[in-house]
């Protein structure tokens, strides 16, 4: 491995660390109509943007895991939904599509919504909880857009990460 990639992946390391830390500690970040972000879902999706896809697997799963931790639930949940979607945003950044804000915004688009409606239909809906419309309206509705809000912030840090780091 060479310098610029441990650089890279130290400076990952800590942004998760970072993002983990603001995500679980109360009062740090505000909750919405009820809804907290999860902060670490587009920071794993802005890292795949800019690696390979087995490094993105990997963050992918570390986030996931830290966000399984923090949401109490199963173990595995988000891990194996950030691996997936981290590898797949990884493909197609990689080959289809051009690297930039406006299409890591799309993709956000889609994804965080995958990953918070799973959670809630797996959890809640599957578990035979009434009244779950309402509650999706109330809480969850705002945690995706509120988690989404996030992705500019995560995006610029990552390509500026990226760009410095490049062994080109």
């Amino acid at each position: 491995m060479n310098r610029y990639k441990a650089v890279r992946y130290l400076t990952f390391f800590l942004e998760i660390i970072l993002c983990y830390i603001i995500q679980t500690t109360p009062g740090l970040t505000l909750e919405v109509f009820g809804g907290r972000p999860v902060i670490l879902v587009p920071l794993a999706l802005s890292i795949a943007v800019f690696e390979d896809e087995i490094p993105s697997i990997f963050w992918g799963v570390f986030c996931g895991l830290l966000s399984d931790v923090n949401y109490s639930g199963p173990v595995g949940y988000y891990a194996i939904m950030l691996a997936v979607l981290s590898y797949a945003v990884s493909v197609l950044m990689e080959n289809y599509i051009h690297t930039n804000l406006l299409t890591t915004m799309i993709i956000a688009s889609i994804s965080i919504p995958i990953v918070i409606f799973g959670q809630f239909l797996l959890f809640y809906v599957a578990s035979g909880y009434t009244q779950v419309w309402e509650y999706f309206l109330r809480h969850y509705l705002s945690r995706i857009i509120y988690t989404w809000a996030f992705v500019p912030l995560l995006y610029g840090i990552n390509r500026f990460v990226a760009a410095k780091t490049s062994s080109s």
